[in-house]
């Protein structure tokens, strides 16, 4: 019995579905069918008037934007273009029909060309205006008059770009479109969804689109509207990164080294010019990467320009320190040298041992009253030879032994550290003012 039963059910579900494919079949509309109800529709269609009984009125067009992929941002051209459908719905009151004595059709599509559509004209294009549409075009009607096109294609606009942060850059573009030919009282442009989007998107290798915005505007006249879609693109700053900002850093902390290279090696000005014209190629390569504009001012290139200086500030001292370093000890370093040495070396004026003997001697020649004798016969031999200056020299060289090689290393040094932190801290300002 329960055998039977399953039998049985199975029979009603199959009696069921094979009376509705009757059903549809006998419902289904004919090419003739279709032939006469397209013959009565576009009878005396004139595709020059708008599709409205009160002409005083205007149409309601709503529009969607799908964007499918991003194909090129040009910075230095300031160029956006972008693979996107836009779709388009309205009514149109010359295209009604009554589905039950039409076959039950109802759905048509018709061409482009046939039926009045809202053209629309690319008001920020990038060379040429591009208007959208085209002949091999379908636009789907269905029985109440509601027209629905989709066009779809590459989209080229201009976009303003401020790249005073680039690498850390957020661009923001606008993508206008106006009625060609018609006034705001006669067209309505109005946004189908506030954002533009993104169901279809395919994600881009260097821009990701961060937010969207969509709004219509009259413009300046009054007469006509305008529907701008904005789109937020956020860089991707690894590629810059890894490929500008590292190698610059490590070319200027490679440029400070030079104070380690040893004097007698004669290759400290060819090191640091050759590091010094590396910086200015990065600097040329920066700039053909970014719109050739002053207003902002990259500030990537006040870095760039920072580090030219600090280069050409270690090229100067290497110069200049070379010429200490090769000075005759003969010349004496100033006093004021001297104090800086012995402050940065943490070493006072020290008695020479010599000297310390020297005085214990007159304090006893002065103790037994031969002071004088002493100092006569010192003066008796200078006569003989002029020993002043040596005498001079020798005890200056006794007392401090300062030499210039000795200062040119304390340059050495005081410039190192100087230039490292120059280094350091201007990569760190750039990259909190880029980031912020």
């Amino acid at each position: 019995m329960e055998f039977r039963g399953e039998i049985t059910v199975f029979g009603v579900h199959r009696y069921l579905i094979t009376l509705y494919f009757i059903i549809g079949v006998m419902n289904a509309a004919t090419i003739t069918e279709m032939e006469n109800l397209h013959t009565s529709l576009f009878t005396g269609y004139n595709k020059n008037v708008r599709p409205i009984t009160d002409q005083n009125s205007a149409i309601d067009v709503t529009i969607f934007m799908y964007i499918k992929s991003i194909r090129e941002f040009d910075e230095v051209d300031e160029k956006f273009s972008f693979v996107a459908a836009l779709q388009f719905i309205w009514m149109d009151e010359k295209l009604l029909w009554d589905k039950s004595i039409n076959g039950g059709i109802e759905q048509i599509t018709v061409s482009y060309d046939d039926v009045w559509v809202p053209e629309l004209t690319l008001s920020s294009p990038s060379s040429k205006g591009s208007t959208i549409g085209k002949s091999s075009d379908r636009i789907r009607v269905n029985e109440e008059g509601e027209m629905e096109w989709m066009p779809a294609g590459l989209i080229e606009s201009t976009c303003s770009v401020n790249a005073q942060k680039f690498p850390f850059d957020i661009q923001s573009c606008d993508t206008s479109f106006t009625s060609l030919g018609y006034k705001s009282n006669e067209v309505n442009l109005q946004a189908g969804f506030p954002n533009v989007m993104l169901n279809v998107y395919s994600p881009h290798a260097l821009w990701d689109i961060t937010a969207s915005e969509v709004k219509t505007v009259i413009l300046g006249s009054g007469n006509e509207s305008e529907i701008t879609f904005t789109i937020q693109l956020k860089r991707d700053a690894v590629f810059a990164v890894v490929n500008i900002i590292m190698p610059i850093l490590i070319l200027s902390l490679l440029n400070v080294l030079v104070f380690l290279l040893v004097p007698e090696s004669g290759e400290r000005i060819g090191y640091c010019i050759t590091t010094l014209l590396a910086i200015a190629v990065y600097m040329t390569i920066v700039n053909d990467l970014l719109p050739q504009t002053s207003q902002p001012v990259p500030l990537i290139s006040y870095k760039l320009m920072i580090d030219l200086l600090i280069s050409a500030l270690i090229v100067f001292v290497t110069i200049i320190n070379m010429r200490l370093y090769n000075k005759d000890d003969n010349n004496s370093v100033p006093n004021w040298l001297k104090s800086i040495y012995r402050f940065l070396t943490c070493t006072g004026r020290k008695t020479h041992p010599d000297e310390t003997e020297e005085v214990k001697q007159r304090s006893e020649i002065k103790f037994k009253g031969t002071g004088t004798t002493v100092m006569q016969e010192n003066a008796s031999k200078c006569k003989t030879k002029d020993c002043s200056g040596e005498l001079k020299n020798k005890q200056e060289r006794k007392d401090d032994p300062i030499t210039w090689k000795q200062i040119s290393y304390m340059v050495d040094w005081i410039a190192l550290f100087t230039c490292i932190f120059l280094t350091v801290m201007n990569m760190i300002i750039f990259l909190g003012m880029a980031t912020s």
